[in-house]
C-alpha cells in the first residue's frame, strides 16, 4: 500500500533570515567576495528537513513586497532594522538553489509568504494531504490542526536541537492551554514587538494567556468584560478595536490566489549536478554534509555528471608516460571484502586510473615514467600530522592528468617493496633539481623525506601557497580540487579512511586497496590544479614574482629551522610548574577568601554568581555575550571592573597563571621529539591574511615578554653547550613603513635622524621639547601612534588608555596634524579598498575587503576598515622579513657556518651559533635583515646574544 503524501511547505523569507543572522559571524564568502553565509545555513536547514521528514512533495514560498497589511497599517514591521545589504544577493541564491532542486516557489503579491503557506496548507489538507511547515516564524503556530504540523527552525540553537515540531498538543504545552485557532486573538492582546503590532498597552503574553483560557476568544472577552479579572478591566475598556485591529494583522489569511499544484511540487528528479555545480559557484559542501543531503534521485535516474563534465574527468590521457602493469587497478579495489570503506563515496569522486606499485618490475617502469616526465606531482602519506616524529607510510606520483600512482612503504598489512630498495629507487629523482615538481602544502612533504632520508630538489610549484596569494578562501586541497576543477562529487575526506574519534586509525593501518586511489587521486588533484594556478599567477606579474621569489624560496628555509628546532630545560620546568602551581594555590584561597565558599573559578556562569549576586559587586557596564545573554568576563573586562573590589586583580592573576601553565610549562615537556630532544614548531605560511607566519605545535611566538612569568618561560629554552642565541630584532619596523608610504616630512626626518619616534611624538602632541617628554607621555604617544596604524576609533583609544572620549580623539588629531601624510595614507588606503575591494603590500599581496564595496555598515565594515588600514603595512613587514629569512639562508650556506637559524617571531629572528661564530654571525643577520629592502627611510636591527631566550634576564 502506497504512503499517503506529505507535504513540506518552506517559508523562505522566515529561513532566509534566520539563516543570515544565525551564519552571519562566519563571514562565509567565495574567493571572488560573494557572501554565501546566508545561503550555507538556509541550504542546511532546508537538506536536513528532506532528509529527516522525508516529505514526498516540497514547495517554498517568499515574501514580494508590500502586503495588505501594510495598507492597513503604514507602521507594521516599522520597528526592525533596516535589512543589511548582504542579505538580498543571497537572498536570490536561495531562490536559485530551490529552483535547481525543481521545488515551486510560490508567491502573491499584496500578501505575505505564510498566507501562502496558509492558503497551500488548507488546501492540501481538503486534499487529505498531511502538510508540515518549516518556518521560522511562530506566527504560523496559528495554522497547526489535525493535518497541519510546523516545524520551528531554530539555528541558535546548542547541539542537535535545531528544530522543534509542533502539532496540537505541541502548541497547547507552549501556550499554557491555547489552541493553535486562539494564537491571533493572543497577538491581539498582547501585541508582537516585532512586527510592531501594537496589541493592548498593559497586557502581557502572561496575561492575554490567562483572558483567553477563560473567555476562549477576543469576542467573548470584551462581549463578557465584567467577568474579567479586575486588573485586566481597566486596561482593556475601550480598546476593543485596537485588539481586533492588532488580531486582523497578526491572523494569517488563508485565501491568497494561489492554486496548489500538488503534481509539481512532488520531490523527485532534479539536475543534481546543475545543484553540485551551484555549490561550487558559491563554494559551499566540499567539507559539509551539504551534498550527502541532497535528495536522492529515482532509482531509474541515478545520479550521473553532465557528458562534457564527464568527458573532461575520465578521459584517458592521449600522450603521457608509458602504461604500467595492471596492478591493483581503481575499479577492482572498491570491491575487495570486508572494505570498511563505503565503495561509492570513493568512486564516484575518482579521477582517472589510480594504480598500486608493489612489485620491481612496477617500480622501474614508475621510475622510467617519472624520469621521462617534464613535470610530476607527489604527495606523502604518514603515521601523523608531526612530520619529524612519524614515519612515511607511502608516495604517490602524478605525471599527467588522470593517471596517477600510489608507491606504499609502510602499510602494516599487503603486498610492499623493501623500504630501503624504494626509496633508493626514487633518491634520483627526488635529487634532479631540474626536474620542477609539485606538491601540496608542500613543507610537510619535504620534512617526511627529509626525515626519511629523501632531500628533495627542483620544488617548483605549492599549490597551496599559490591557492592563498591568489586569494581562495579555501585552502584545502579536497576544497579546492572541488571547486576549481569542477569535480562532479566532492572527494572522500581523510576520516573516510581513517575513521573519527576513540576508533580512528592512523594511515599505516589503511588496507593499500583502499590507501590507493585516496593517495593517487591527491597527487593527481595536485598537478591539475597546478595547470589551473600556473595560469592564474602568469596573468599577475606582481603575484607571480611574489610567489617565485619570496614564498617558495621560503619554504626551504621553513623546512630548516623547523628540522633543527630548539633545546628546552626539562628540569628547570619542571621546577617552575610547581613554583607556578603553589601561586595558583595561593590566589584560589584568596579568592575564596572574599565569597566564603568554594567554587569553580574557571566556570562563566558560578564566577558570574559569585560576584554579582553573593558578593553583590555592581555589574553595570559589563556586557553580555551575544547568543547566552550571559556576562561577558573576559580579561578587558575584569581589568575594567578592578577598582570595584580586589577579588578582580586575583582572578586576573589566576586567569594569567593558569594559562601559561597549562600552554606552556605543562605542554611543552609533552612536545620535545623523542629523536632529537627537541622542540619543533611548525610555521604556517598561510596562516594570517597579512601574510605573516603563525607558529603552532607548539605556537612559540606568543611567549609574553614583558611579565615575569612569560621571561620565566623564556628562559627555559636553552642553547646546548658552547653555543648560544642570537635575536635579531626589526626596530619599529611598521612605522618606518609607514613612513615609506606616507612619504611625511616630519615622519620621515625622525628616522632618517635616528630619533626616538615616540618621543618626537610626544613632543609634538604635549608641546614640550624631546628631552623633557616623560615615560606615560612617551607611552601614550606610542599607543596613539599604533593605534592609528591598526585602525582604532577615539572609542577604542579611551578605553586602551583610560582616558575620556573626547581627549582620545584630540590625541588622535593632533597625530593627524604633526604628521599629516599619515591622514592622507587612512583615507587613500581606505578609498582604495572601496573603490577596488582590496589593499596590496609594496610586494604586491593583495588582501581582500568586499565588505568595504557597496554602503554596507556595522560592526563587521568597522572591523573591515580597521583591518584594511593596517594591511599594507602589517604584510609589507611580513614580506620584507621573509626576504631577510631567504637572505640570509643563504649567506649562512655561503660562508658554511654552523650558525642555524631557529625561529621567527614576528619581527625577530632567533639563530643558534657556536661561540666561536658570533662575531661573524651577527654581521651577517644584521647585514640580511637591513638590507632586505631598500626603504626611504633605514631599517635598522638590535642585536643581542644569550644563553636562554630570556636575553640578558
Amino acid at each position: 500500500m502506497p504512503q499517503p503524501p506529505v507535504l513540506a511547505l518552506i517559508d523562505g523569507h522566515a529561513l532566509a533570515y534566520r539563516a543570515f543572522h544565525a551564519m552571519r559571524e562566519t563571514g562565509l564568502r567565495t574567493s571572488g567576495g560573494e557572501p554565501t553565509f546566508a545561503v550555507f545555513g538556509f541550504a542546511q536547514i532546508v537538506l536536513s528537513m528532506i532528509q529527516e521528514q522525508q516529505p514526498s512533495h516540497v514547495a517554498i514560498a517568499f515574501d514580494v513586497g508590500r502586503t495588505f497589511r501594510d495598507e492597513l497599517y503604514a507602521e507594521y514591521k516599522a520597528g526592525r532594522a533596516e535589512t543589511p545589504e548582504e542579505f538580498y544577493p543571497q537572498l536570490e541564491r536561495m531562490k536559485e538553489f530551490m529552483t535547481k532542486l525543481e521545488i515551486p516557489i510560490y508567491t502573491a503579491p499584496n500578501y505575505e509568504a505564510d498566507d501562502v503557506l496558509g492558503t497551500l496548507a488548507r488546501q492540501a489538507s481538503a486534499a487529505g494531504v498531511q502538510t508540515i511547515i518549516l518556518t521560522g516564524d511562530t506566527d504560523t503556530l496559528q495554522l497547526v490542526d489535525a493535518n497541519v504540523r510546523v516545524l520551528l527552525a531554530n539555528p541558535y540553537a546548542r547541539g542537535n536541537k535545531s528544530t522543534t515540531l509542533y502539532d496540537e498538543a505541541a502548541v497547547r504545552e507552549r501556550y499554557a492551554g491555547l489552541q493553535p485557532g486562539q494564537l491571533a486573538d493572543l497577538r491581539g492582546l498582547k501585541g508582537d514587538s516585532s512586527d510592531n503590532i501594537p496589541g493592548v498597552k498593559g497586557i502581557g503574553e502572561k496575561g492575554a494567556v490567562t483572558l483567553l483560557n477563560q473567555f476562549g476568544d477576543l469576542a467573548t472577552l470584551f462581549a463578557q468584560l465584567d467577568q474579567a479579572p479586575k486588573r485586566y478591566q481597566k486596561l482593556l475598556e475601550g480598546q476593543w478595536e485596537a485588539a481586533q485591529f492588532s488580531k486582523r494583522l497578526a491572523t494569517i489569511d488563508c485565501h491568497a490566489p494561489v492554486q496548489l499544484d500538488l503534481a509539481a511540487c512532488a520531490l523527485g528528479a532534479y539536475d543534481r549536478g546543475a545543484v553540485i555545480a551551484l555549490f561550487q559557484e558559491l563554494e559551499i559542501g566540499a567539507s559539509s554534509n551539504l551534498i550527502k543531503k541532497l535528495p536522492p534521485l529515482p532509482s531509474d535516474l541515478p545520479p550521473a555528471p553532465s557528458a562534457s563534465l564527464q568527458t573532461s574527468l575520465f578521459a584517458a590521457p592521449s600522450s603521457g608516460p608509458v602504461a604500467l602493469p595492471t596492478g591493483t587497478q581503481q575499479l577492482s579495489l572498491f570491491e575487495q571484502a570486508g572494505s570498511s570503506v563505503q565503495a561509492g563515496e570513493l568512486a564516484k569522486s575518482a579521477l582517472g586510473a589510480y594504480s598500486a606499485v608493489t612489485t620491481r618490475e612496477q617500480l622501474e617502469d614508475l621510475v622510467a615514467a617519472l624520469e621521462a616526465a617534464p613535470i610530476l606531482a607527489f604527495d606523502v602519506e604518514s603515521s601523523g600530522l608531526r612530520p619529524f616524529e612519524s614515519d612515511l607510510v607511502g608516495i604517490a606520483f602524478a605525471a599527467q592528468p588522470g593517471r596517477a600512482y600510489y608507491l606504499p612503504l609502510g602499510h602494516q598489512q599487503g603486498p610492499q617493496l623493501p623500504r630501503e630498495e624504494a626509496l633508493a629507487a626514487l633518491q634520483p629523482i627526488f635529487a634532479n633539481g631540474q626536474q620542477p615538481k609539485v606538491a601540496h602544502n608542500a613543507k610537510f612533504d619535504l620534512e617526511l623525506l627529509l626525515n626519511a632520508g629523501i632531500v628533495v630538489q627542483g620544488l617548483h610549484f605549492d599549490t597551496m601557497l599559490a591557492a592563498a596569494l591568489l586569494g581562495r578562501a579555501r585552502l584545502g586541497l579536497k576544497e579546492l580540487a572541488f571547486y576549481s576543477l569542477k569535480l562532479p562529487e566532492p572527494p572522500p575526506a581523510i576520516e573516510t579512511l581513517l575513521g573519527k574519534g576513540s576508533k580512528q586509525i592512523s594511515f599505516d593501518h589503511v588496507p593499500i586497496e583502499q590507501a590507493t586511489p585516496y593517495a593517487a587521486a591527491d597527487a593527481d588533484m595536485t598537478l591539475r590544479l597546478h595547470a589551473i594556478f600556473a595560469a592564474e599567477l602568469g596573468a599577475n606579474e606582481r603575484l607571480a614574482e611574489l610567489f617565485h621569489q619570496l614564498e617558495m624560496p621560503l619554504i626551504e628555509v621553513l623546512v630548516a629551522m623547523e628540522q633543527a628546532g630548539i633545546g628546552l630545560d626539562l628540569a628547570y620546568l619542571a621546577k617552575l610548574g610547581t613554583d607556578l602551581a603553589a601561586r595558583i594555590a595561593d590566589y584560589e584561597q584568596q579568592i575564596y577568601a572574599h565569597v566564603g565558599n568554594k567554587f569553580n573559578i574557571n566556570s562563566s556562569d558560578q564566577l558570574s554568581e559569585v560576584l554579582f549576586e553573593q558578593l553583590g559587586i555592581s555589574a553595570e557596564g559589563v556586557g553580555r555575550t551575544a547568543k547566552t545573554k550571559k556576562y561577558s568576563l573576559t580579561a578587558d573586562t575584569l581589568e575594567q571592573l578592578r577598582d570595584r573590589h580586589p577579588i578582580f586583580g586575583q582572578i586576573l592573576h589566576y586567569r594569567q597563571l593558569s594559562k601559561l601553565k597549562s600552554t606552556y610549562v605543562d605542554a611543552l615537556p609533552n612536545l620535545v621529539n623523542r629523536r632529537s630532544g627537541r622542540v619543533h614548531t611548525s610555521y604556517n605560511q598561510v596562516g594570517a591574511a597579512t601574510g605573516r607566519l603563525s607558529s603552532n605545535d607548539p605556537n612559540l611566538q606568543n611567549i609574553p615578554v614583558r611579565s615575569e612569568e612569560g621571561r620565566a618561560i623564556r628562559r627555559a629554552f636553552v642553547a646546548p653547550a658552547g653555543q648560544h642565541f642570537i635575536a635579531a630584532d626589526y626596530s619599529q619596523i611598521e612605522l618606518r613603513i609607514l613612513a615609506h608610504y606616507t612619504q611625511d616630512p616630519a615622519l620621515m626626518t625622525t628616522f632618517t635622524s635616528g630619533r626616538d619616534i615616540h618621543a618626537a611624538t610626544a613632543a609634538h602632541l604635549f608641546g614640550v621639547h624631546a628631552d623633557q617628554v616623560d615615560k606615560q607621555q612617551r607611552r601614550m604617544a606610542k599607543t596613539v601612534i599604533f593605534g592609528i596604524i591598526y585602525g582604532m576609533s577615539a572609542f577604542g583609544l579611551a578605553q586602551r588608555l583610560d582616558i575620556d572620549r573626547s581627549m582620545a580623539q584630540a590625541l588622535i588629531d593632533g597625530v593627524f596634524h604633526s604628521f599629516p601624510g599619515i591622514k592622507g595614507y587612512v583615507d587613500q588606503t581606505l578609498a582604495r579598498a572601496r573603490r577596488e575591494g582590496f589593499v596590496t603590500t609594496l610586494f604586491g599581496r593583495q588582501r581582500q575587503f568586499p565588505e568595504l564595496q557597496g554602503n554596507a555598515k556595522g560592526p563587521r565594515v568597522q572591523a573591515a576598515m580597521r583591518e584594511a588600514i593596517n594591511a599594507p603595512i602589517q604584510g609589507t613587514a611580513a614580506d620584507i622579513m621573509k626576504i631577510a629569512m631567504i637572505r640570509l639562508q643563504h649567506r649562512l650556506a655561503e660562508e658554511k657556518l654552523k650558525t642555524r637559524l631557529l625561529l621567527q617571531i614576528h619581527d625577530e629572528l632567533i639563530l643558534e651559533a657556536p661561540t666561536a661564530e658570533l662575531e661573524v654571525a651577527t654581521q651577517l643577520v644584521r647585514d640580511a635583515m637591513e638590507g632586505a629592502y631598500q626603504l626611504d627611510v633605514p631599517l635598522t636591527v638590535e642585536v643581542e646574544v644569550g644563553s636562554n631566550l630570556d636575553f640578558g634576564g
